[in-house]
């Protein structure tokens, strides 16, 4: 995984886990992120509690961006599964997600992840996140997944 935002610390006991700090300053609106992706999944072959029905089924890449007016970075707490609620956190007011379970066979694809605001408020933070397992957060994912990802931008229109 890679995100904009700070590891705070590793969680050993009694619930394995990282504590991360989702979210750097960032003002202004942009249309979209674009840039390109190389990705090779791997059939699900660990999962946790909640998402054992995902067992044997491919894994699949995320690259998502949001912007919030939070006052303050927000804290995800996997230990605790303490995490921002995309569809309903008033806080943020423009989402895009890229979700694939495609392999790109080595090769780089282009992508563009179009933001869809919900409010004409002004930013204060943006959360930007690549993870070649979805539900990573949750240890649920396939062994050996890959995920590049190079040449990010924003387009403004």
């Amino acid at each position: 995984n890679i995100y904009t935002g700070e590891f705070l610390r590793a969680v050993i006991s009694p619930t394995p886990g990282a504590e991360l700090k989702w979210g750097i300053p960032f003002t202004t609106r942009p249309y979209s992120l674009t840039g390109y992706y190389a990705y090779s999944p791997k059939k699900i072959d660990y999962a946790s509690g909640a998402h054992s029905d995902k067992l044997g089924q491919m894994d699949k890449a995320q690259i998502l961006v949001f912007l919030t007016d939070w006052d303050e970075p927000f804290v995800v707490a996997t230990s605790t599964e303490t995490f921002v609620d995309l569809p309903n956190d008033p806080h943020i007011i423009a989402l895009g997600s890229i979700e694939t379970d495609l392999d790109t066979g080595g090769q780089y694809k282009e992508f563009e992840c179009v933001l869809e605001y919900r409010s004409d408020r002004k930013p204060k933070y943006i959360v930007a996140v690549a993870c070649s397992s979805l539900y990573g957060d949750y240890f649920t994912g396939g062994q050996g997944s890959v995920m590049y990802v190079d040449e990010w931008e924003f387009i403004y229109r």
